[in-house]
């Protein structure tokens, strides 16, 4: 299907108008102070920020009291999806989680559940909106399966599913083939028909303008440059220029950008929504309090995403504050990168490959896009 390149929208989710953040699982205080950045950035945006701590009751509110035996991870996005199909407002909750009943879900009351083993993972798919008000979906081909596999499997949907759960045509759902990579570690929709998609050759040119800013320190920036050259030459590695290709064919507007450097370092992992002042908030990781040379690739960064995206008023960068003496991952010398420090979500994300996006699923102000929808219009 050719889209045709009309003011439309885009689970995550492309921007769009929302009415909350869900976080769930935070125990850590790396993790709690992470929570409260993002409670920081909600507030100034006046969005609600839910908190599920203990599969018990979603609320606004960090309770030391929580019941951590039952045990939900910290990744959000990727286990949960707030939808609206033919059910009505749909929380999409996979069962490798414990069901919470409907009475602890709070002001979330007006949502029912749908508790399923082969609900998709949140960061391998964005789902969006089109100007009639139909529904597409951009999925990872690791995240969608034929009726063989799922026969024998369960736990992967098919076209047939996806279609039902997230009430989208089969002409609406493209496929993009990414092995290695959840897509929300490579792609970033910012407003129909933009995409932001990683090249690693723009973040090799903010690497040298680092260097020529802080020229003592070679360690780091060739570490930096190793991971890259790694990442380019691995022929499982789906190419930027294929993915912009596919996308371009599918009416899509790849913006190139350098948005991952390596593993503790990734600013594609992020959450974008239109804010109430008509314009587009960014929310991703940040290097603060690690090195003064990284910090510096936030800076760049930034400025890349603003001049290349205009419609941006507001960029966030969440860290968690400057990590403990001694990582709170056990297997942080097996999968760490060699940066000793870090801050909170560069840990997170170098030991376990996650980051925002992953942590914060979006939950859309469905009342707004009712409105807008009726009018033919989608921001």
């Amino acid at each position: 299907m050719n889209i045709s390149k009309t003011n439309n929208t885009f689970k995550g989710y492309d921007v769009i108008p929302l009415r909350a953040l869900y976080m769930q699982g935070l125990r850590t205080q790396g993790e709690i102070n992470i929570f409260r950045e993002i409670k920081r950035i909600t507030d100034k945006e006046g969005l609600n920020l839910f908190l599920n701590q203990d599969c018990c009751n979603i609320t606004e509110q960090f309770s030391k009291k929580a019941d951590f035996e039952k045990h939900l991870s910290i990744w959000g996005q990727d286990t949960k999806a707030f939808v609206l199909n033919k059910q009505g407002k749909t929380i999409l909750w996979n069962t490798k989680e414990s069901l919470m009943s409907e009475k602890g879900l709070g002001e979330l009351n007006d949502f029912k559940i749908d508790f399923k083993k082969y609900m998709p993972r949140g960061g391998n798919y964005f789902l969006g909106y089109n100007q009639k008000g139909d529904k597409w979906i951009l999925i990872n081909s690791q995240t969608i399966t034929d009726n063989d596999n799922f026969n024998k499997f369960g736990d992967i949907p098919t076209q047939k599913h996806i279609k039902e759960l997230f009430n989208v045509e089969d002409k609406n759902i493209f496929v993009l083939n990414i092995f290695n990579d959840d897509l929300d570690e490579v792609i970033r929709p910012i407003g129909y028909p933009n995409i932001l998609v990683n090249d690693y050759d723009l973040s090799l040119v903010n690497l040298e303008k680092m260097k020529e800013k802080f020229p003592g320190s070679y360690e780091t920036i060739n570490g930096i440059k190793n991971f890259i050259k790694k990442e380019q030459q691995d022929e499982l590695k789906f190419p930027t220029d294929e993915i912009c290709e596919q996308l371009k064919q599918w009416g899509f507007n790849p913006i190139r950008i350098g948005g991952r450097y390596i593993d503790d370092i990734n600013y594609m992992n992020a959450i974008a929504f239109n804010n109430n002042r008509g314009k587009i908030s960014y929310i991703t990781n940040s290097t603060r309090k690690s090195y003064p040379e990284l910090e510096y690739l936030e800076k760049l960064f930034e400025e890349d995403l603003k001049t290349k995206v205009p419609d941006i008023s507001d960029t966030y960068f969440v860290s968690g504050g400057k990590r403990q003496q001694k990582s709170e991952y056990a297997y942080d010398e097996l999968y760490g990168t060699g940066l000793q420090n870090r801050n909170t979500i560069m840990d997170i994300l170098a030991n376990r490959f996650g980051g925002i996006h992953c942590m914060t699923a979006e939950i859309p102000d469905f009342d707004k896009l009712k409105v807008k929808e009726t009018m033919n219009v989608l921001i």
